[in-house]
């Protein structure tokens, strides 16, 4: 069954607007416009995930789930017209390092959550595919980001195909964490002040705390709590699976209620405590 990807009229004039000139990256690639960038996306797709049976990509006015929409968020439709993924575009010029994959799923994943009819143990109800057109240099901090996407299980290709795990390598960091322990080894590594500000372990009682440090009173944030739920998620996927109890009560006790992403998430924690 042949099928489609639909994507905002907001991201064609995006990348329609990119001189294709500029960064020799894409003539690498043999990208040059916005048909060309599309194109190679579907082959890439198609590629490393070749069920995926994609013929075609479009673009539409009105491309929501649940009424949450944005410029990067997309949807893979079968011949029915029935939504079977997710997908996210890291745009070409972003720059942001923390921002990386967590500032484009985030805005409209944690919508999507809080209208689950069914009861799920997973962040979203459909697969989530992760394009990355970005052509900055790679830093550690944004591998991060996409590797504790892999985590969380999402599906990730990069149209340039770097090795991201040579960017890792050279920083002296594993490339890949099995457990809760590593991960958080991982953020501190990446930390300037040697200190993971999202959460704490206590592997003796074997007890996941989370921490509100960098997000203020949790309401009047602009886009911490993105870059937050990303490592929150992720921690939460390792330590359940190693049977962590979760602590909130700091969390909690320090944040207001109102902000959609910190609430998709308390509401999603507390399945698991």
């Amino acid at each position: 069954m042949n099928k489609k990807i639909v994507f905002s009229n907001e991201l064609k004039q995006k990348l329609e607007s990119i001189n294709y000139s500029e960064n020799t990256e894409w003539s690498y690639i043999g990208v040059n416009d916005c048909t060309s960038l599309m194109n190679k996306i579907v082959n890439e797709l198609n590629y490393k995930y070749n069920k995926l049976n994609i013929s075609e990509y479009e673009f539409d006015d009105n491309v929501s789930v649940y009424g949450q929409k944005s410029t990067y968020f997309g949807v893979l439709k079968n011949e029915k017209d029935i939504i079977e993924a997710y997908l996210f575009v890291i745009p070409p010029k972003y720059e942001t390092r923390s921002g990386v994959l967590a500032q484009q799923v985030f805005p409209v994943l944690s919508g999507i959550m809080e209208n689950y009819s069914e009861s799920i143990n997973t962040i979203t109800n459909r697969p989530i595919y992760i394009i990355n057109a970005n052509e900055t240099n790679h830093t550690p901090s944004m591998v991060i980001n996409i590797k504790s996407a892999e985590i969380l299980d999402f599906r990730y290709i990069d149209v340039f195909n770097r090795d991201l795990d040579e960017i890792l390598k050279a920083k002296g960091m594993k490339t890949r964490v099995k457990s809760i322990e590593e991960y958080n080894e991982w953020l501190i590594e990446l930390n300037d002040q040697n200190t993971n500000e999202y959460f704490e372990i206590d592997t003796s009682t074997k007890t996941l705390h989370y921490l509100p440090t960098r997000l203020k009173d949790g309401v009047t944030v602009n886009n911490e709590p993105y870059w937050f739920v990303l490592k929150a998620y992720s921690a939460l996927y390792l330590a359940t699976k190693q049977k962590y109890k979760i602590d909130m009560s700091i969390f909690d006790s320090k944040l207001q209620t109102g902000n959609k992403t910190l609430d998709a998430f308390r509401n999603y924690v507390r399945k698991f405590i």
